[in-house]
């Protein structure tokens, strides 16, 4: 993922490069990821490229800050303390423009809610109250100097992004595929910060969000270059290209990186078809068995021809009203009633066979007096 990443910046001769958050995936990361952050940032300012990063929910600002100050001179730009949110990184162009980057860290609502002067703690309350002091940063700038071209990055939920199941809940519940709107009459609401917060700036870069996705013709999410969970199997997965001298819009960059994602929900024989088999053996699988009672030895003859099955459940189709376990055991008359209540419960409906039921029988003989 990483050598696509730098391939790409190499390519279209990017200038920079901006990671709007959750550059690691916990707050203490593997050494190996550490190492590997530190080379990827490397070969960015070896090809040219300044980088700008705001750490995200999963990240520790802190950890994630360190030696921020030593490698600003390098192009290394790293907005990790609330302050840094209305201090833009300046980028010049070549036309003697100039380009404002504001890069505001993930902020939990409860710790900064205070510092910010708000008396109340939620997302929406904290990222307009650092906007406006944005803005007001701005015009101080465009005192006596061309107009700047303005461009924001944010880590949190705005309205109209799509979810997955891989993101972290950031005070906000909602399903794979759920697009939340911001509303006033909940703390969940006040989680989803409105798209109106964003009119003025001429690019706003988002992250949180694992979908590349696009809100408005200046609002964007990168989403997460790789996959990272079956709900994301047909999510769009690259990052935008955005040239801020030209009047065009971001250009999506399509990434294909990984072993491919497939969710089959079908029959036992469907999916031991060749045709089926061929198509998604080297893919991650989600397998849903739909077969209305369980087969025999299921998971094992799946695992047999799909080697990187991720994921296993019998779902069944039930075509008659279902018995809860409790109920079939309530009506049991005798102990092999008894037991065979439970294997067709633990197996999706198929009880003993019949030499399964000799077996039985024969236990239940030996261990009665």
């Amino acid at each position: 993922m990483l050598e696509t990443v730098c391939a790409a910046v190499i390519e279209h001769q990017v200038d920079v490069v901006l990671i709007a958050g959750d550059v690691y995936d916990r707050a203490l990361p593997p050494e190996w990821a550490v190492a590997a952050l530190e080379e990827t940032l490397q070969r960015m300012t070896d090809a040219g490229a300044q980088v700008i990063i705001t750490p995200g929910n999963h990240d520790s600002a802190q950890r994630l800050g360190f030696g921020r100050g030593l490698m600003r001179g390098s192009g290394v730009h790293i907005r990790s303390a609330l302050s840094d949110a209305w201090t833009p990184v300046e980028v010049s162009e070549p036309d003697g423009s100039t380009t404002l980057v504001y890069g505001i860290p993930y902020l939990e609502p409860q710790l900064f809610a205070p510092t910010l002067g708000l008396d109340r703690g939620h997302h929406t309350g904290v990222t307009a109250e650092v906007i406006a002091r944005i803005w007001e940063d701005v015009a101080q700038r465009r005192q006596g100097v061309p107009e700047p071209t303005v461009v924001l990055m944010a880590h949190l939920f705005a309205a109209a992004g799509a979810a997955s199941d891989s993101e972290r809940n950031i005070g906000v519940d909602v399903g794979a595929g759920d697009q939340p709107e911001h509303h006033e009459d909940s703390i969940g609401g006040l989680a989803v910060v409105p798209l109106d917060l964003f009119e003025g700036f001429d690019y706003v870069a988002l992250g949180h969000l694992h979908g590349r996705q696009r809100l408005s013709e200046t609002v964007r999410y990168s989403g997460s270059p790789l996959r990272l969970s079956f709900s994301e199997t047909r999510q769009a997965k690259g990052a935008w290209l955005w040239d801020s001298r030209s009047e065009e819009p971001a250009q999506a960059l399509d990434w294909s990186i990984g072993r491919t994602l497939a969710q089959l929900e079908s029959t036992l024989e469907e999916l031991l078809s060749p045709a089926t088999v061929q198509r998604h053996r080297e893919s991650y699988v989600q397998v849903k068995l739909t077969d209305p009672i369980r087969p025999a030895r299921a998971f094992q003859r799946l695992q047999e021809v799909y080697p990187y099955m991720a994921s296993f459940s019998h779902i069944g189709r039930q075509e008659t009203p279902h018995r809860t376990y409790s109920a079939k055991v309530e009506q049991a008359r005798t102990d092999t009633e008894v037991i065979e209540a439970f294997l067709e419960h633990v197996r999706g409906g198929r009880g003993p066979s019949a030499e399964e039921t000799h077996l039985i029988t024969q236990s239940l003989q030996a261990v009665r007096p």
